[in-house]
């Protein structure tokens, strides 16, 4: 997810053309780890190639620092919403797309109708879109939260929590907001296979996952090995380099038969 650290903002000017005009969404598959099939994309916006702006980081700490973080999150869902659509993603079965939402705009009324607003006129469906909420969520009231995604959630908006277990907060957050989706840390999905340690943590939240009727998506799988190892521990989905890098055009992951999947 993004931090938006002001300190690594470039001195543009909010009235510059190129700041939001050129924001570019990718799509990066979640995949189930039984079969590799596509649950869903993430959309990932990207600032001008070739610019300061192009890394999601800067982009945002940037926007942050000028005060437009909220024109920048619209644009960036409008963006991937309609690009979507161009690509023809809701034509894939029952595909859901991950969107990238900050705890400022979760409780802006304006965001909400907005996004009424945006799914009336492009007619687009909310049960095929899932709102992540980002890391610095989980450090504000989870009861807030709670009560900010109730309209969402009654519009048919799925639910999905970011950078799960390792933070102290994390258990209670889950608790309050009842997530569709949990996405655990990738600190705890980095060399899963060498660590112990960090097994018996995933397998714990596997458990929980369930218990809350979740689906548990593994972040940063970059080798087979952990991938192995998360789909022999029940994890139910994993997104990755290994599986596929964000583009620009939502593409076909790694098909199932490149991996000999485990009985």
């Amino acid at each position: 997810m993004l931090a938006t650290d002001p300190q690594t903002a470039p001195s543009v000017s909010a009235a510059d053309p190129g700041f939001f005009c050129a924001v570019t969404p990718y799509y990066q598959p979640i995949v189930r780890t039984g079969d590799l099939s596509v649950l869903a994309y993430e959309a990932l916006s990207r600032g001008p190639l070739d610019s300061p702006l192009h890394g999601a980081r800067t982009l945002f700490a940037t926007a942050r620092t000028l005060g437009e973080e909220p024109a920048l999150e619209r644009v960036c869902w409008t963006a991937a919403l309609l690009n979507a659509t161009r690509h023809r993603l809701w034509m894939r079965g029952a595909t859901r797309l991950f969107l990238n939402l900050s705890p400022e705009r979760i409780v802006e009324p304006a965001f909400l109708t907005f996004v009424r607003r945006l799914m009336d006129e492009a007619a687009l469906d909310p049960t095929r879109i899932v709102i992540e909420l980002t890391e610095d969520s989980l450090l504000r009231p989870a009861s807030h939260f709670r009560e900010a995604l109730a309209p969402y959630r009654a519009l048919g908006f799925g639910v999905a929590v970011d950078d799960v277990g390792t933070g102290c907060s994390d258990l209670h957050a889950l608790a309050e907001i009842r997530p569709e989706y949990v996405k655990l840390a990738r600190e705890l999905v980095t060399d899963v296979h060498l660590h112990a340690g960090r097994r018996m943590v995933v397998q714990s939240m596997v458990v929980l996952a369930r218990a809350l009727g979740a689906t548990l998506i593994a972040e940063g799988v970059e080798l087979y090995a952990e991938l192995t190892a998360l789909r022999e521990l029940g994890v139910d989905c994993v997104q990755g380099y290994l599986l596929g890098r964000p583009e620009a055009i939502p593409a076909t992951p790694v098909p199932a038969g490149s991996f000999a999947l485990s009985a």
